[in-house]
């Protein structure tokens, strides 16, 4: 009797299930949103230049704000030992500038608690604005008969409104202006003379 032949192997059920999975896809990166100008942005240029002198102490004050909280933090950093004397830079929009003023009048009421003098300047500062829009004549094409005299009109207007996109500037960036405040408890000569700065200081001070 003739032994019977052998079955293939089966190939195993892990290399058919390999085979048979589809790779997913490879998942496209999300385009970055636009940043978007920051609360800081504004004041990096003067921090760079009064902070090899000073330990500076950037406070931007928003609607969200908590006041008692950054009164605290202002006066804590203001009465902090430190290598270089202590400065507060208090920064608000336009819309919570009086919000920022009762923190440094909370401030100042604190630290003459103390009794330490004061020191206040203040700044207008160009917060990032919006692109201002300028009227722009649009190219109008009239739809109408074939008549060589309207033909002619058509073209003239085209070309016209071109011409005005071509030699109008560009939109314009509106400049809104805001105010900072830098509150120190020694005088700072980098500030008061420098212009459109105003000073104002407490009486133990003068």
């Amino acid at each position: 009797m003739l032994p019977s032949p052998e079955a293939p192997p089966k190939p195993s059920l892990q290399k058919r299930k390999e085979s048979t999975e589809a790779k997913p896809p490879a998942k496209r990166p999300r385009p970055q949103p636009a940043s978007k100008p920051t609360l800081i942005g504004p004041h990096e240029d003067v921090i760079s230049q009064l902070q090899p002198k000073y330990n500076i102490l950037p406070a931007s004050i928003i609607s969200s704000t908590q006041i008692r909280k950054r009164i605290a933090q202002v006066v804590s950093h203001l009465d902090k030992q430190s290598p270089l004397p202590g400065v507060a830079l208090l920064h608000a929009r336009t819309g919570d500038v009086c919000k920022m003023i009762t923190v440094v009048e909370q401030c100042k009421r604190l630290l003459k608690e103390q009794g330490k003098c004061w020191f206040q300047y203040n700044q207008m500062f160009e917060t990032p604005g919006k692109e201002k829009e300028k009227d722009v004549v649009e190219e109008t094409v009239l739809k109408g008969g074939g008549e060589g005299e309207e033909s002619s009109d058509d073209e003239f207007e085209v070309m016209a409104s071109r011409f005005e996109k071509a030699v109008m500037p560009p939109a314009l960036r509106r400049s809104v202006k805001s105010m900072r405040i830098f509150l120190s408890v020694t005088s700072m000569g980098e500030l008061r003379n420098k212009e459109g700065v105003t000073v104002q200081m407490s009486d133990e001070s003068v």
